[in-house]
């Protein structure tokens, strides 16, 4: 017969206890973990682990959701199997983060080939077609939609040595963003380009970026279209673009008195501007005049290449140029650009602001010379190559309103036909300063997300302090502590 022990049995019972809190304790443990999951889930909480937060809206988009009224549907078309591909992924993730920071954000996916009219309704030109991937948003009220193919969410570039297209950024905050606040918005901006004056039309690449900022791009000819009364208002933009001959004074008049009742105008000039007393009249009524001649840029930060392709100074306390002061992914080239000359006699009222200039080393070549060094006859920098002037006016009607002008003295800077060197950074210009005087200052101004994959370097001494903490190190200490848990466990 086996003899008793009691300190065996003592030894068994305060493990069936210490067994018995462990069993407890694990159980709290996994309720807890589970419970702690459920809430946490309800939260809806996520984490953006992007280098660039290209999953996260920025502070202009959280801005426009704050100040939704209507509910806005985003429906997205992805034919079946595609919405996991990484292009699509993305997309759907952004759109998803919009959902969760705005009640009247929806989203609906749908698949184009199981209804193939879904997509056709949101078509103005039947000869377009949505492709896989596109979005398109619509005001769940007014019925007010706008469509976003895939191609405008995303940023490519060209790489000659291969002949394949890069994609570099990410571009779908600041379009979606754009198309929610254009639904919504009670007056669509319309920027009428002047015309009869052998005017430069601009681009189609640039009227289809504007189309994509919530701009209508229409023409207008005074003459032709008989427009006696010109409305003045804070969504109509004339632009003059690179006139090559006058007004007439009938379309002078009918031009001031349309600036003179609070009237908005963009005046893009050229460096070969000729002599037009009627337009110059125009702009002298704001101080501002138009010096035409070749410029170049000496100082070797302030060009790009060449000493006529300018890489401008911007203002950093504008409200047109402060966001791509920040932005140094976005700057400015101008070739050959024109000076702008401010009035020392601006009337009451006015204010004149400098947006874009050069730098101290430029110069505005005199007739016959071609060097790049200051000669007898050149006139020395700095230049100012944009301007803003505004002017607090009394309409005929006893409303008061503001005149707003911007000029720009170059117009080739957003023509891609007749400017290798054309760059976002321009297009964002003319579009930002277009914002301002349709008094659109939302502050829609949101940087391109780059989603190149970045590559971490390290040094060989890096390489070996990593190994030996990981390999070694912080194995070897567990190793030990845990034979000196069992040792301990062992002898008591």
């Amino acid at each position: 017969m086996k003899k008793f022990s009691y300190r065996s049995a003592s030894q068994r019972k305060r493990s069936l206890k210490y067994g018995g809190y462990a069993t407890v304790t694990t159980i709290i443990l996994l309720a807890a973990l589970v419970l702690f999951n459920v809430l946490f889930s309800q939260l809806k909480l996520k984490v953006d682990l992007t280098g660039n937060d290209i999953y996260t809206p920025g502070a202009t988009t959280m801005k426009i959701l704050d100040s939704l009224e209507d509910d806005v549907t985003v429906y997205g078309l992805y034919n079946q199997g595609t919405e996991e591909n990484e292009t699509n992924r993305r997309v759907i993730k952004l759109v998803e983060a919009y959902c969760d920071l705005s009640k009247k954000v929806k989203f609906v996916k749908v698949d184009p080939l199981s209804d193939p009219t879904f997509a056709n309704q949101f078509l103005m030109d039947t000869s377009n077609t949505l492709d896989n991937g596109s979005l398109i948003v619509q005001n769940d009220t007014t019925k007010k939609f706008k469509t976003i193919p895939i191609n405008n969410m995303y940023v490519t570039q060209d790489d000659y040595s291969t002949l394949t297209h890069n994609v570099t950024g990410f571009s779908a905050e600041e379009a979606l963003t754009s198309a929610i606040q254009y639904v919504c918005l009670q007056d669509t901006p319309v920027l009428y380009q002047l015309q009869g004056h052998s005017e430069t039309l601009l681009s189609s690449d640039f009227t289809n970026y504007l189309s994509y900022t919530n701009y209508k791009v229409d023409t207008l000819n005074l003459v032709t279209q008989n427009i006696s009364d010109l409305e003045a208002n804070d969504y109509t933009v004339v632009l003059v673009n690179n006139p090559r001959e006058d007004l007439t004074d009938g379309e002078y008049q009918t031009l001031l008195n349309f600036m003179e009742q609070g009237g908005r105008m963009m005046f893009l000039a050229a460096n070969d501007t000729p002599s037009l007393p009627n337009f110059d009249r125009l702009l002298s009524r704001y101080g501002l005049s138009i010096q035409a001649g070749t410029m170049v840029e000496t100082n070797s930060s302030n060009y790009y290449t060449y000493p006529f392709i300018i890489k401008p100074e911007l203002n950093s306390d504008s409200e047109i140029t402060k966001y791509q002061f920040e932005d140094q992914n976005n700057y400015v080239l101008m070739t050959l650009p024109a000076a702008i000359n401010i009035s020392d006699d601006i009337e009451e009222g006015e204010t004149v602001t400098k947006l874009v200039t050069t730098s101290d080393g430029a110069i505005l070549k005199g007739e016959g010379n071609n060097t790049v060094v200051y000669e007898d006859g050149d006139t020395k920098g700095p230049f100012t190559l944009a301007v803003s002037a505004e002017e607090q006016v009394s309409r005929t009607d006893g409303t008061l309103g503001t005149t707003k002008m911007v000029v720009i003295g170059n117009s080739d800077f957003i023509n891609n036909s007749s400017n290798s060197v054309v760059v976002t950074g321009n297009y964002r210009l003319v579009t930002i300063a277009a914002d301002y005087l349709q008094d659109s200052t939302t502050e829609l101004y949101i940087s391109n997300k780059n989603i190149e994959e970045g590559k971490i370097s390290t040094t060989q001494s890096d390489f070996f302090v990593t190994t030996l903490i990981f390999v070694v190190l912080i194995p070897a200490a567990i190793i030990i502590a845990g034979i000196v848990i069992y040792q301990r466990r062992r002898h008591r």
